[in-house]
């Protein structure tokens, strides 16, 4: 593996460029941010023209998620809207759609429906994606259009931007084996976590970008949404999520009161804990500056470490000056972490309360980069081989 770590600083200005970005998720108000929604907004910001292309998405939306399948289609289905100045964002929504899933049956064929649904793009998308300087696929369903995407368009440097191990995230065999076959092919492939790019097939020219924070949101002061007195834990996002951690941490503290945004929660839900469902993230951001503690509720395994690095919530936590329970499986090394065991924890309100009393500091946000230094990055990583 090719393993170049780009250093802070070292990008210079860029020209102008015409970006498009392939990725399943939706650049839709009211709906959560991922890492490739900042990227996109400071990528308009800095002054080059970007298409948000949503993929992964059909009629059958419908049965799973009807609220995202209708917002998608308003405004963005088949077609880009304007969503800020030099940035669009549009949906390619199909009557059906390859998906991965855990029945093996389904997996067999899937070879087959990759291929299929990958090999077709609507009018809008195909000009977008052949008059670009750079296609951003993401690790996911976004990969079965890679092949594509070179044959619309052989001169445009393709950047693959890998956030989670395929397996991690149930990604179908099918889509593991394109990354696989296809991973030399891009002029370049960036993992925000060291880990991650060693678990990678070989032959990817891999950059490693850590993960960054809105320090302009997070910078700017806002009232507190929680009652005066109250004790507040925050959990942010549904990755790997444990909710049995969550509720014993609930019944060792009933006097701190658990916000958990993005995951869904199975069953009865205690008292002290608030499960808010996906909201946009700057409305989260009041609760994350004015809490006590943050919580990283990974059920993970070994292989899956490489999340300590990746993971934007852990970022986002500590450029807050929150202190921070986590698995002890989570190799983190900055002094707001509080370690508690994965399997078998007895102590939990001992490490709550070792998470009230530790004081915030600024220190623990050293070393945290800017969603506009990790664009920057991001880009010159890209075209760097060019």
């Amino acid at each position: 593996m090719a393993n170049w770590k780009v250093e802070l600083g070292t990008s210079g200005a860029q020209p102008r460029r015409k970006i498009v970005i392939l990725t399943s998720h939706a650049f839709l108000r009211g709906y959560r941010k991922a890492s490739i929604h900042f990227i996109a907004s400071c990528w308009a910001q800095q002054g080059h023209e970007v298409y948000f292309l949503t993929i992964g998405h059909s009629w059958l939306t419908l049965l799973k998620d009807r609220s995202r399948f209708r917002a998608l289609s308003q405004d963005q289905a088949n077609r880009f809207q304007t969503v800020a100045a030099n940035l669009r964002a549009g949906a390619y929504l199909p009557p059906l759609h390859a998906f991965s899933s855990s029945n093996r049956f389904l997996n067999a064929a899937n070879a087959v429906l990759f291929r299929l649904y990958g090999s077709y793009f609507p009018t809008f998308a195909r000009h977008a994606i052949a008059n670009a300087d750079l296609v951003l696929v993401e690790s996911g369903s976004a990969l079965a259009f890679f092949d594509k995407v070179k044959k619309l368009n052989p001169r445009a440097c393709t950047l693959y931007f890998c956030r989670d191990l395929l397996r991690t995230i149930g990604a179908a065999p099918a889509l593991q084996d394109i990354q696989a076959r296809e991973i030399t092919r891009f002029d370049a492939v960036c993992v925000p976590s060291e880990r991650l790019g060693a678990m990678l097939p070989p032959g990817g020219r891999v950059r490693v970008i850590p993960q960054g924070v809105d320090a302009t949101l997070f910078d700017r002061e806002q009232p507190s949404p929680y009652p005066p007195g109250s004790r507040n834990a925050i959990s942010i996002g549904n990755m790997l999520f444990d909710q049995t951690s969550i509720a014993a941490m609930a019944a060792a503290a009933p006097d701190v009161d658990f916000h958990v945004f993005g995951a869904t929660w199975d069953g009865w839900v205690r008292p002290n804990i608030t499960i808010y469902g996906e909201r946009d993230f700057e409305s989260i951001v009041p609760y994350l500056q004015h809490a006590d503690f943050g919580v990283a509720p990974y059920r993970l395994t070994a292989d899956e470490v490489y999340l300590a690095e990746s993971s934007l919530k852990l970022a986002q936590y500590s450029y807050c000056g929150l202190p921070i329970l986590l698995p002890d499986l989570v190799p983190f090394t900055r002094a707001n972490g509080i370690a508690y065991r994965l399997d078998g924890e007895v102590a939990w309100r001992e490490k709550i309360e070792a998470a009230l009393a530790m004081r915030r500091s600024a220190a623990f946000r050293e070393g945290i980069m800017t969603w506009d230094e990790v664009a920057q990055q991001t880009l010159s990583a890209a075209f760097e081989t060019r």
